[in-house]
């Protein structure tokens, strides 16, 4: 950690950039960003003069106080508390990051890839698969509950480590001393007492732009710990999971028990359950994605559950409880996720899902795999493949590849109209007598596979 602190610049002066109009009119326009439609922003927005000209006096008197939060839980993949700060501190938010991302994005380590431009979880997934052609074995770890085991005074510390300025510092720390309880979390430290753990504030809220920022910068020291200290070069770390890669598993296993030392100096824990050393030749599990060397494919549960939200959007859409530009926004935001894996017969499949009508009757969910079978029973038997006339498709399917696009002409916007109506769009045709005992079946799953 001396080495780190000999580096560090502090720096000062940076409390008129926070405070002055131009700044306070450029973080009201990143706060309202994909959110016009909402009567808080719009209430704002009406009255933005007064409302920024009041923010900046209380700023400078020093009597701003944040507001209450709105917190709900979310269950997938695992439960959180997500926190929603009222809109005039979402502006003040917005108003100190403009000032201070440069500062720590300047600190930040090289291979530490969350809330940076340039950097997200395709960079941090792309370093992965580089260090896993060159390494054996690589060390995951996770930190045990880690936005709610924070510790307050660990973390003002580190900002007195890298600023200065007393009104900067005042307003970072009124930030962390308002936010709400998180999830309760109980650990004892070296030189803790039976009641250390109830005596001292933890926990940042999940959904602040702020809390992102400052728990990035809580783990910074433990990236130049892993690379200068322990010597080990090749590590990716994303938010609060990390990867260590070595060509010899007893130095990674050496270095576990050090970084739960630092860790451990810093009021963290790692999570015992995640903690392993594994070959880099049978994969890693990492932003999202399946990893090897050679290629990377998305996890099962991800793709689970975008077909959960699918046929939720198909049953949504064909009640006009959504638009088709809402519906076409989250297809091409989940594709884009998953054209960064090698995914393109997977989204094939999955497009053959896609049928958005409106009206009920139609977004009858049917698997890519049965609809192929199904099709194959219906040909007629003793008929050599290459002879069979190809049916015609069952259902019109929203396209994947390329990106979607709207169709002003058709009933369905970005849909061609449907030859038919009600069920008979969906109909299919009655199955083929049954052959004699001596004809052999033909392999349809075989012959399914062939026609993807």
């Amino acid at each position: 950690m001396a080495q780190i602190e000999t580096i560090m610049k502090r720096h000062g002066g940076l409390w008129e950039h926070v405070v002055n109009w131009p700044n306070l009119i450029r973080a009201a326009r990143k706060a309202r960003r994909g959110k016009r439609g909402r009567h808080c922003v719009q209430h704002f927005e009406f009255n933005q003069e007064s409302e920024l000209v009041r923010l900046q006096q209380e700023l400078a008197n020093g009597t701003y106080q944040p507001g209450k939060f709105r917190t709900h839980w979310i269950r997938i993949p695992k439960p959180r508390l997500i926190s929603a700060a009222p809109y005039r501190d979402r502006v003040i938010h917005h108003a100190l990051m403009n000032v201070l991302e440069p500062i720590l994005d300047r600190h930040f380590h090289p291979h530490s890839y969350a809330c940076r431009s340039g950097k997200g979880t395709h960079a941090a997934a792309t370093r992965l698969q580089m260090l896993m052609g060159k390494y054996r074995y690589a060390l995951q770890c996770d930190v045990r509950k880690f936005f709610p085991s924070i510790d307050h005074d660990v973390l003002k510390d580190l900002f007195r480590r890298l600023i200065k300025d007393r009104s900067t510092l005042q307003l970072m720390d009124l930030i962390v001393d308002s936010s709400n309880p998180q999830e309760s979390v109980t650990a004892w430290f070296a030189g803790d007492d039976l009641f250390t753990p109830a005596q001292r504030r933890r926990g940042l809220p999940i959904g602040n732009l702020t809390s992102q920022w400052f728990a990035n910068w809580m783990l910074t020291p433990l990236d130049y710990f892993v690379t200068r200290v322990l010597g080990i070069g090749a590590y990716v770390r994303y938010c609060d999971d990390f990867v260590l890669l070595h060509d010899d598993p007893e130095a990674l296993k050496d270095a576990t028990n050090k970084i739960r030392e630092f860790l451990a100096s810093r009021r963290l824990q790692l999570h015992e359950g995640k903690l392993a050393v594994r070959p880099t030749r049978c994969g890693l599990t990492f932003v999202g994605y399946r990893l090897w060397s050679t290629h990377r494919i998305l996890r099962k549960e991800n793709v689970r559950r975008f077909r959960r939200r699918a046929a939720w959007l198909r049953r949504a859409y064909a009640r006009h409880e959504l638009r088709w530009n809402d519906v076409r926004t989250r297809l091409a935001s989940w594709i884009g996720h998953a054209k960064q894996a090698n995914s393109v017969r997977l989204l094939r499949r999955l497009s053959r899902e896609w049928v958005f009508v409106r009206g009920g009757g139609h977004n009858v969910a049917r698997s890519a795999r049965r609809v192929v079978e199904q099709q194959s029973t219906e040909l007629p038997r003793r008929v050599p493949q290459q002879e069979r006339a190809r049916q015609p498709e069952q259902q019109h399917r929203v396209p994947c590849l390329p990106a979607l696009s709207a169709d002003p002409t058709g009933t369905t916007p970005g849909i061609p109209a449907l030859k038919g109506a009600g069920s008979e769009a969906l109909k299919v045709q009655s199955p083929a007598p049954v052959p004699p005992a001596n004809h052999r079946r033909p392999n349809v799953r075989r012959r399914a596979g062939r026609r993807w």
